[in-house]
Order: C-alpha cells, then structure tokens, then sequence
C-alpha cells in the first residue's frame, strides 16, 4: 500500500514562483535536510550546487545548476552566540530609517530568510543569479509541493578539521608535559609526606 505524501498547507505561489522561466529539462532535485546542520557549512554546499560546480560541464557563463529543495528551516543551528548576536541591517529609503533585526527574531518571523540570506551573497552578481535565486525552494518544516519530482536527498560531506600548526602543536605538547612534571612532583611529595609522618610514628 503506497501511502500518499502530506498535502502542502504552505503558500503555493510563493513555492512555484519564478519556476517558468528555469528550463527543467535535464536537472535534477536536489534536497537539503537543514535540521541540525550549521547554517554557513549548508549554505556553501547549497551554493555549489546552484552553480552547477559539483558538475564536470560547469562554466561560469552557463547555467547548468540544479533545483536546491531546503527542508526543515526552522531546525537550522549556529555556532557561538551568533543567534543573539548577529544582526541583519536594512534601510527603507526614508532618513534615519535604518532598520535591524538580530537572527533570533528573524529565526521566529521567517525562517526561510536566514537561508536565503547566507546563500544568496555566496553566488556571483551577474545575469545567472535570479534564475539561481528561483531554483532556490527553502521551507519551514518538511512539507513541500514537489513530491511528484524525482528528488535525490543531498548528502553532506564530512567535515574537514584542519590539522593543527607546527606552533600551536608544540606548545599543546609543552603544556602537556608541564601539567606531566606537575602532577608527578605532586605525587612524590605527597609520597615524601606519607613516608615522614610514618616514620614519626614509629618513633
């Protein structure tokens, strides 16, 4: 018994926008779990693959890009305290209208934005980028109108820690040796104590 995908309750205008004028012949749906994953590291794969650059016919003059379906936004996470501190700045046009908003209450608002933000400057700024802008699909929480599409789940790459310099490795080496000499000199004076209080009381 096949059971049927949930029905999309989502604004559907806004989730089919712009998908006219993309050519979607030939590519494919690419589909990103947000939900525990670190915003800046999700964005710049997102990033990679509407360029198209994860391809062998990638040119930065063509684009070959595939369709970006982001679930799950609002269980994105940041490291630090960038959730308090990070703030996002805007002018109406009128003066002195400078607005902000921290991320935290953007995060409650929309979180679909905080997406759309942290990939958008990551592409070039060229003719490419509204037809990149429109194969970006960012939603909230796991429903999506696309079930009809062959979707193929996005696979983050494991995260590459860097190997720590010769300097920084030499002094954790150094560090660890003194902490090494401290704890042994402790111990041998405590040794030294035992020894003498026990030979007090043997005489």
């Amino acid at each position: 018994m096949v059971v049927a995908p949930p029905a999309f309750t989502g604004n559907l205008k806004k989730a089919l926008a712009g998908l006219r004028r993309i050519n979607l012949d030939g590519l494919r749906w690419r589909v990103f779990d947000a939900k525990g994953q670190v915003l800046g590291r999700l964005a710049s794969q997102i990033a990679v693959v509407l360029q198209g650059k994860d391809k062998p016919t990638y040119a930065p003059h063509v684009e070959n890009g595939d369709m970006c379906v982001v679930l799950n936004a609002k269980d994105i996470s940041v490291t630090g305290r960038k959730m308090t501190d990070k703030i996002y700045y805007w002018h109406t046009g009128y003066i002195g209208h400078l607005k902000e908003r921290r991320l935290k209450d953007q995060m409650e608002k929309d979180p679909t934005e905080v997406i759309r933000k942290a990939v958008m400057p990551m592409l070039p700024r060229n003719r490419l980028r509204d037809d990149r802008d429109h194969k970006l699909k960012i939603f909230s929480g796991n429903e999506h109108p696309f079930h009809d599409r062959p979707l193929e789940p996005f696979v983050m790459p494991p995260r590459q820690v860097r190997e720590m310099r010769p300097r920084a490795r030499r002094a954790l080496i150094r560090a660890q040796k003194k902490e090494q000499d401290r704890a042994a000199a402790a111990s041998t004076k405590d040794e030294e104590n035992a020894k003498n209080a026990k030979s007090e009381i043997t005489a």
